[in-house]
């Protein structure tokens, strides 16, 4: 009798210890919460997530010879507010200046004189960097400046359903290289913005994009904050004086 009891209490025992501790896909709580299921909790966003993306892009940026002078014309979300920095590195100099943002038009739209140097050279590495306000995120381009044009263009990146992300477009025929395209959005978790880069070469003055994005990017793209923008950039080719040119689309709305 003592050992049935003893029995007894043994399986009791362990029921109970059974009840109360739930198994491993119960303690997971959804993508995007904390706590421990059943007691799963949304966080609060970060700041982050309430600013949007700059949509910085580059049109022109071409050296005049005879005037000395470089122009520049950039388009940029309404959203964006303050000053540009912007730098020429041509023949061995830096020129250094800033530029307002015309919120009304979008734009950045600036003429600043360059050493005769540079004027006489023609091309070189600008660098864009705007350091973002109150609503809008910062960025970096980083392009070359020249008289030529690319010819930049390109069809708005999608990603299927399967994850599959497509996009193609043509430069010049003169151009050689790649057509950098980059994925940017906003973990919703930890505020940070990751940046993909994906690098496609031209091919007869055309470039078609088609890559099988990881699981792991997917799920990093269901938790964000946002949108999912792209950047479709040519950096430029120097030995035929092709500036860069750069276009910005948004390829996933917010969630």
């Amino acid at each position: 009798m003592k050992k049935l009891t003893a029995l007894l209490v043994a399986v009791l025992a362990a029921g109970v210890a059974w009840g109360v501790t739930p198994s491993a896909a119960q303690q997971a709580c959804p993508p995007g919460q904390v706590g421990n299921a059943p007691y799963c909790t949304t966080p609060p966003l970060p700041a982050a997530c309430g600013k949007f993306t700059s949509k910085l892009s580059l049109a022109r940026a071409t050296i005049s010879r005879l005037n000395r002078t470089i122009s520049i014309l950039a388009p940029i979300t309404r959203l964006a507010s303050g000053r540009a920095n912007i730098q020429l590195h041509a023949a061995g100099r830096r020129t250094s200046f800033s530029a307002p943002v015309d919120s009304a038009n979008g734009r950045i739209r600036v003429t600043r004189s360059v050493t005769r140097a540079q004027a006489i050279l023609g091309t070189g590495i600008l660098t864009f960097n705007y350091p973002g306000d109150a609503d809008t995120r910062p960025q970096v381009v980083r392009l070359r400046a020249a008289n030529v044009q690319a010819k930049l263009s390109g069809t708005r990146p999608t990603i299927s359903p399967t994850g599959l992300l497509q996009a193609q477009g043509i430069v010049t025929i003169r151009a050689q290289g790649v057509v950098r395209v980059q994925l940017e959005f906003v973990n919703r978790v930890n505020g940070e913005t990751t940046t993909l880069e994906f690098k496609v070469r031209i091919e007869g003055g055309k470039w078609i994009l088609s890559v099988q994005l990881p699981a792991a990017v997917l799920q990093q793209i269901a938790l964000r904050c946002g949108t999912v923008h792209s950047y479709t950039l040519f950096t430029g080719y120097m030995p035929r004086r092709i500036r860069g040119e750069m276009i910005s689309y948004q390829v996933l709305p917010s969630q």
